[in-house]
């Protein structure tokens, strides 16, 4: 059988691996980031998102077509990239050109929504996708793209998370500290809330073996706080490979 992947150098010997996934030299091989930011992570585990503050990050049940608008009616020029899943969780994308605070609805149905991105213009407002009222990502006014601590990995792929590090300067020892976790919900329904840890401040985790997540799987970063509110910046990355069996 022939495959399409190597997970062996390619364009030279003394170029580092990390180096040739990032320039797209190793195929079936990707570079992930996975990240997010909240002002107020509370005393419950939340993924830091855009709406963090006040609402927990929803996963979208069924499979439907987004609705994406902007909050200002200036919004019409700029072009929005939605990168995701369907319902059997492979990859699909589409371009979406902005009508200020009218509402456009994708061709594609999403399962899950991995990048909003801006790809023409800078967008003077916030620009959301949603299913009925609730938000399901959103790119804030000034960032360009959407940062929320979550990824689903697709179909036929798996993801080998690497590094995870987690920031808050209002989290300062035994009085007030975060907690975090690593969240993996599978599509059959079960949930996993492993490797938790608490930290003040800072917390770096760099694996030796990358922690394998399975296709279909969503996998989020949570934290909270022992005491009142603290703002949380949690990234992490890893490689997105696509499986084709033992080589």
């Amino acid at each position: 059988m022939a495959y399409d992947l190597r997970s062996i150098s390619q364009v030279g010997t003394s170029e580092p691996f990390e180096l040739q996934v990032s320039r797209g030299q190793i195929p079936g091989h990707r570079v992930r980031n996975v990240f997010g930011f909240s002002t107020a992570i509370g005393t419950s585990f939340t993924t830091p998102w855009e709406l963090g503050n006040t609402d927990a990050l929803p996963l979208i049940s069924t499979a439907s077509p987004l609705d994406v608008s902007s909050s200002a009616a200036g919004d019409t020029t700029q072009i929005v990239r939605i990168i995701g899943l369907d319902a059997d969780y492979n990859e699909v994308a589409e371009n979406i050109s902005l009508n200020g605070t009218t509402t456009v609805t994708t061709t594609n149905s999403y399962k899950a929504i991995n990048d909003l991105v801006t790809i023409s213009g800078n967008c003077i407002g916030d620009v959301t996708a949603k299913i009925g009222a609730t938000v399901y990502a959103q790119i804030t006014a000034g960032t360009g793209r959407n940062q929320a601590a979550i990824f689903t990995v697709p179909a036929g792929h798996s993801f080998y998370l690497a590094r995870i590090d987690a920031f808050s300067a209002t989290a300062t020892g035994a009085s007030k500290y975060l907690s975090f976790l690593n969240k993996n919900t599978f599509s059959d329904g079960r949930v996993f809330n492993v490797a938790e840890t608490t930290f003040a401040q800072r917390m770096d985790i760099m694996r030796v073996l990358p922690f394998k997540v399975s296709e279909k799987t969503t996998l989020e970063f949570q934290a909270k706080t022992n005491s009142s509110t603290a703002e949380a910046g949690i990234f992490g990355e890893g490689f997105l490979v696509k499986e084709q069996g033992s080589l």
